[in-house]
């Protein structure tokens, strides 16, 4: 097996692409903490690296607003973190500290929903527990369904390769929710069968 590792996430697809269909195994590892801030690394959320907003790779540097803003580094600082240091979203959302708006008005209905969908086209990883209660204190349905995911049983192939490149959990997560390289922290149902795939 060939390891590869890439510090750049452009470097990272043009490998994964370039692989695909190769018959030979290989692990394409990207280093945390190499990324430029316009390519998800650096910024303050995720790795307690004080960026300025202009540029943070997230906010436009040329709207004015980014010399009112209040500093992420400022706004986060009493945030509940995990052990790697990255901010808890949920802990900060059940303590009170965040009050999302529910919508651009703030007059949006919210409804939260407390079920979860079990992922299980996972290859030798545990399976994947998507709870909806903590997304959906905070974001209405119209903001992942239908056009992150489509709300049917079987409607997304989703991989961890369309997640690190932005795409379904990868839209949020990596970006302004904790990133898709800890394992763990979706990876947590444990298989029928260890071992098979």
């Amino acid at each position: 097996m060939t390891r590869i590792i890439a510090d750049d996430l452009c470097v990272w697809k043009r490998l994964r692409r370039l692989c695909a269909g190769m018959a030979a195994p290989m692990v394409l590892v990207v280093a945390p903490g190499l990324l430029s801030a316009e390519e998800g690394g650096g910024h303050y959320q995720l790795h307690g690296d004080v960026v300025e907003i202009a540029e943070d790779g997230i906010h436009d540097p040329d709207n004015d607003a980014v010399n009112t803003l209040q500093p992420p580094a400022d706004a986060m600082k009493d945030f509940p973190r995990d052990s790697r240091g990255i901010i808890n979203w949920v802990e900060t959302l059940d303590r009170g500290l965040i009050a999302p708006r529910t919508g651009v008005t703030g007059d949006e209905k919210m409804h939260s929903v407390d079920f979860d969908v079990i992922f299980k086209n996972t290859a030798s990883m545990p399976y994947v527990r998507f709870p909806h209660l903590p997304h959906t204190q905070w974001l209405t349905c119209t903001n992942c369904h239908p056009a992150i995911f489509l709300p049917q049983r079987g409607g997304n192939f989703v991989t961890m390769a369309a997640i690190i490149e932005g795409e379904y959990c990868g839209v949020c997560h990596g970006k302004v929710a904790f990133p898709p390289m800890e394992c763990n922290r979706c990876h947590s149902v444990a298989r029928e069968n260890v071992g098979l795939r």
